[in-house]
């Protein structure tokens, strides 16, 4: 006990003698010009994951495949396909379940329409980003 006392003691001698210290006129300025010259130097270069031309070359692929499928030839069935027997899977329960599935119009305008929201929050929010990273 007279041990703490002696510590006590000894802490409040060295605290009353310790003054206090303040920072400099100038610190808040010097602090943020070191951040600035910091933060320039880090800049951050965007690049897309996929180029513009990438997109193009993706967005023309899809189109050919979809004109292909509209226009294109009716697929002739293999004589080897026949061979196989699927009709197994032909007769699925869960198939059937599915392929008696109809949607009400209401439904079908309503995905419509908020895919098409979609596609335009995406294209607004990728417009926000790159004027916020100045791309």
């Amino acid at each position: 006990m007279n041990e703490n006392k002696q510590m006590d003691n000894l802490s409040r001698k060295v605290i009353r003698k310790a003054s206090l210290e303040s920072p400099s006129f100038d610190f808040t300025t010097q602090i943020m010009a070191q951040l600035t010259v910091l933060k320039q130097s880090e800049t951050t270069i965007y690049k897309p994951l996929i180029s513009k031309k990438g997109w193009f070359v993706i967005f023309g692929g899809f189109a050919a495949l979809v004109v292909y499928a509209i226009i294109g030839e009716q697929p002739q069935i293999p004589e080897w396909f026949d061979t196989v027997g699927f009709s197994t899977l032909l007769n699925n329960k869960i198939l059937g379940i599915f392929s008696r599935l109809t949607f009400s119009k209401t439904l079908q305008y309503a995905l419509f329409s908020l895919s098409i929201m979609v596609l335009i929050q995406v294209y607004l929010f990728k417009r926000y980003l790159y004027k916020r990273f100045e791309v």
